[in-house]
């Protein structure tokens, strides 16, 4: 269809037409004269395009149902960023209620909490500075960015993989972090399904 919308009496005219009424019919109908239903088949040709009244009819009931559809999409992607906001948000209300009892018992350590993707979305850090070994830790950054790498073998991303299935891991690292020890356990939602992890980074013989 064109630019131009249609008038709801053009729309009208149209959806007659489709009922199979002619235009004397449609004049009759709405009380209209035949030249004035003819002067809006003009209007409505310019507007939709097509040869002929049919030719025209089908065209704007091809465009109706396309419309339709490109809606109905922006309602099931609307749902679909509905849906993923209500999990990110359950996720952080969990991960600040986990992070709260945790860092009351953990104040010498950094705890944090991920998404499904090892993305950090909250953290407290105790111990550490925001900058440590060469990594600004915050919001945002991933597992793989904090620990510089993606190798999935390197002891504190198996760790959190391990989580992510459901298995709480506690590992003791080497490198740049040699003498910590990392724990790291499954956050899940209130049907057991596991929505990321929460960390726990600690200095041998911390508390």
């Amino acid at each position: 269809m064109g630019n131009k919308e249609l008038s709801p009496r053009e729309e009208e005219i149209v959806a007659l037409c489709a009922e199979g009424l002619t235009n004397e019919a449609i004049a009759l109908r709405l009380g209209l004269s035949v030249g004035t239903i003819s002067t809006y088949w003009l209007r409505i040709k310019l507007k939709v395009g097509g040869s002929g009244r049919t030719d025209t009819v089908v065209k704007f009931i091809k465009d109706r149902a396309e419309r339709a559809l490109r809606e109905s999409n922006i309602e099931r992607k609307d749902l679909t960023e509905l849906v993923a906001e209500r999990e990110r948000m359950i996720l952080e209300h969990r991960a600040a209620l986990a992070l709260l009892h945790l860092a009351m018992d953990q104040i010498k350590s950094t705890v944090w909490a991920t998404d499904k993707d090892l993305a950090i979305c909250i953290i407290a850090n105790g111990e550490f500075p925001s900058t440590h070994c060469g990594v600004r830790w915050e919001v945002g950054k991933t597992v793989y960015d904090i620990f510089k790498t993606k190798d999935p073998l390197h002891r504190a991303v198996a760790a959190h993989l391990a989580a992510m299935t459901g298995t709480e891991t506690q590992v003791r690292l080497d490198g740049e972090f040699a003498n910590m020890f990392l724990r790291v356990l499954p956050l899940s939602d209130e049907g057991d399904e596991v929505m990321g992890c929460i960390s726990i980074l600690n200095t041998v013989g911390g508390s």
